[in-house]
């Protein structure tokens, strides 16, 4: 019952820091995906299963409120907590090397996606423009926020343990 609250509430802060206090601070138009960060952490950390549903939550949070549509969001995080969390076995909570290349990872592959079905369906195929003004921006400020915030997803999955 304590993981489930301090998930829960974890979820709603990292929307929170994603589309209230990191608006504040754009690069170039651009913020930091602190709920992909959530996610990978905690899906590497605790297995498929958890990431599978702080990944569901995170998408269907950012679905609710900012989406085109119900459902893009929250089944493509739940793909990638289910996919990072096959990752578990391979976790050493002293090795960061692996989570932040993760999280690299999946951010661009999250800008694809994301590019895909709400780009290129609508017949917008500038993804020359795409990449350089959001992917790239987007998974270099993603990956240096990571940085700082992966080591404090650990310190409170070490808690909750």
């Amino acid at each position: 019952m304590k993981r489930i609250l301090t998930l829960a509430i974890l979820i709603i802060l990292c929307y929170v820091l994603q589309v209230g206090v990191f608006s504040y601070f754009k690069m170039a138009g651009i913020i930091p995906n602190i709920m992909l960060i959530l996610v990978v952490s905690f899906a590497i950390m605790r297995g498929q299963m958890e990431g599978m549903l702080v990944g569901f939550f995170c998408g269907l949070l950012l679905d609710i409120f900012g989406g085109d549509s119900i459902g893009l969001y929250a089944l493509l995080y739940l793909l990638i907590g289910y996919m990072n969390g096959t990752l578990n076995t391979q976790f050493y909570a002293n090795n960061i090397l692996l989570p932040l290349t993760l999280i690299l990872g999946n951010s661009i592959l999250y800008n694809f996606i994301i590019y895909i079905f709400s780009f290129l369906l609508r017949n917008r195929t500038d993804f020359y423009f795409y990449l350089m003004h959001v992917m790239i921006p987007e998974t270099v400020y993603t990956f240096f926020i990571a940085i700082f915030l992966y080591n404090v997803f650990l310190w409170i999955n070490r808690l909750l343990e």
